[in-house]
């Protein structure tokens, strides 16, 4: 796993860069004055009208594996050093795929957080999570994704009228939409959104272990769900994720909800799955497929690590700081992940308003770094047959 080898700083009120990609960058900010911006890095830059507040630009038309000084100027003063990054280095071979990934939307819930819980404002648009499913929607599109997972949580009482407002947002772009369920989606009450999904063009995986073909990798769909609970089992079905992804002709790439913690007990909230279940999972699928990466959700942070030849890592939600979607771009030799923020100034204004929550902790423990965010994973030999 191979991410930017610059340090910068965590998303705060001024410019900072909060994803790299093989040739862009996004800068995002928590407060500017209004009035014409200039973000450059190297030689490209963009310039905007910015009306003030949070916002987020993305250059791009950069060399890859090349380190950039990025700048921006506000026509009152100097330009502002934000950061110096150095752009991905693509895995080996030719582009074959891209997907993106959005999770723990909760449409339906009308707050977030605790210590303080902000709830949604009554302004007469559409709530908070629906705004921020909208515009990460109509960005990963904009990205040139070619299919759309949603790994969980996509809403919060698991209602009919949740359900079609989810499989709306998910299908307006007409690209294919792989769904998987969160602890949230099975709660008491909940519905089978099967035929609402289905309804839409959607494809909801629950129960057993499924797989989709794509160009370049093997997408594992994986159910980590307990009805009425809120933490998560992959105890049934690892054998069957490890089978699934052992028989592939190549690379695996294994999605659930929740999060594998590596211990029995949490070390924080969520809670995953229990390192009992976690680790053997873990060590079987290593075995049966080296080249596979494992991406969850639930915790709402961001965060990668390794596990043996396995990068498993953790994406945060659309609709609570600092609200993003992930990218996923396949190669012949590897995977790429990037993590954006959701630009959409109606989704930054409301994620902006969260990150005080949990004592004004989560503004720093939500977005983890950037490169466990935004890296390079080329896939490592198969153990037999390579």
């Amino acid at each position: 796993m191979v991410g930017p080898l610059i340090s910068v700083t965590a998303p705060g009120a001024g410019p900072s860069v909060f994803a790299v990609e093989d040739t862009a960058v996004q800068v995002t900010w928590g407060e500017l004055p209004a009035g014409p911006l200039r973000v450059r890095a190297g030689e490209a830059s963009v310039e905007v009208a910015h009306g003030g507040g949070p916002g987020a630009v993305v250059v791009d038309g950069l060399a890859p594996d090349t380190e950039v000084d990025v700048t921006v100027e506000t026509g009152a003063g100097p330009p502002q050093g934000v950061a110096t990054v150095r752009t991905l280095a693509p895995p080996p071979g030719a582009e074959l795929f891209r997907l993106a990934t959005v999770n723990d939307i909760h449409l339906g819930d009308p707050h977030f957080g605790r210590f303080p819980k902000v709830a949604h404002p009554l302004d007469g648009d559409a709530p908070p999570p629906e705004r921020c499913l909208a515009a990460a929607v109509s960005e990963l599109t904009e990205w040139r994704a070619q299919l759309i997972l949603a790994k969980g949580d996509i809403t919060d009482h698991g209602s009919t009228d949740e359900w079609k407002t989810a499989a709306a947002l998910l299908s307006g772009p007409g690209l294919p939409v792989e769904v998987i369920p969160g602890n949230h989606d099975r709660v008491k009450g909940a519905i089978d959104p099967t035929d609402v999904l289905a309804g839409a063009g959607i494809n909801f995986s629950s129960g057993a272990p499924s797989m989709r073909e794509l160009p370049g990798v093997r997408l594992v769909l994986a159910d980590t769900t307990v009805a009425g609970h809120n933490s998560g089992t992959i105890a049934a079905s690892s054998a069957e994720v490890a089978r699934l992804a052992a028989e592939a002709s190549g690379p695996a790439l294994v999605a659930m909800h929740h999060h594998p913690q590596r211990r029995q007990l949490m070390t924080h909230p969520p809670r995953g799955i229990p390192g009992a279940e976690a680790v053997p999972f873990l060590d079987a699928l290593a075995a049966a497929n080296p080249a596979t990466m494992v991406i969850t959700g639930h915790s709402h942070r961001h965060r990668a690590h390794r596990w043996g030849p396995l990068v498993v890592a953790e994406v945060g939600s659309p609709q609570d700081f600092p609200g993003t979607w992930a990218g996923y771009v396949v190669y012949e030799g590897g995977i790429r992940q990037v993590v954006r923020r959701v630009a959409a100034p109606e989704a930054m204004a409301w994620t902006e308003s969260t990150k005080g929550c949990f004592a004004g902790l989560w503004g720093r423990w939500s977005p983890g770094t950037l490169p466990q965010r935004c890296f390079t994973h080329p896939w490592p030999r198969r153990l037999a047959g390579a």
